[in-house]
């Protein structure tokens, strides 16, 4: 019985370790420049769950499923990235003016970012985990 305790108690120590997923960390580069700020998705090929990421000021970024940076279970996934907008905010003189400003159409901002990236059923990046590196270098093309 003494057993039976010891091995359930390293199972559940274990446990989270045990996970099925893969870490997936790298780097987005746009020609050559970090991409910073830029959400990112990995869509499942087969199965399975969606994982999501970030990336910094230098583009770098690590993948999480249920915790940050737990990583992606095994399999085939389609990247998709999507800038975060860097628009400044506007500063008004009065409630009444910004909300007259709100009212109004407003156009989007130009997007010098690739939209071939931004949809699943369009972007060309496909990563495979494991990986045969320690992380992955998303190298994005403007044309």
């Amino acid at each position: 019985m003494r057993f039976l305790f010891i091995a359930l108690g390293c199972v559940l120590i274990t446990g989270c370790s045990r996970s099925g997923l893969h870490p997936v960390t790298g780097v987005v580069l746009l020609d050559g420049q970090p991409v910073a700020n830029a959400a990112l998705q990995f869509v499942p090929q087969e199965a399975g769950q969606d994982a999501t990421g970030a990336t910094d000021a230098q583009g770098n970024f690590a993948i999480s499923t249920n915790e940050p940076r737990d990583g992606v279970k095994a399999g085939k996934y389609k990247v998709v990235i999507t800038p975060r907008s860097t628009a400044p905010l506007q500063k008004f003189a009065s409630a009444d003016e910004a909300m007259k400003a709100a009212a109004r159409p407003q156009p989007p901002p130009p997007s010098t970012f690739p939209q071939k990236y931004t949809r699943p059923d369009q972007t060309p990046l496909l990563v495979e985990v494991p990986m045969k590196e320690k992380s992955v270098r998303l190298e994005l093309t403007s044309n």
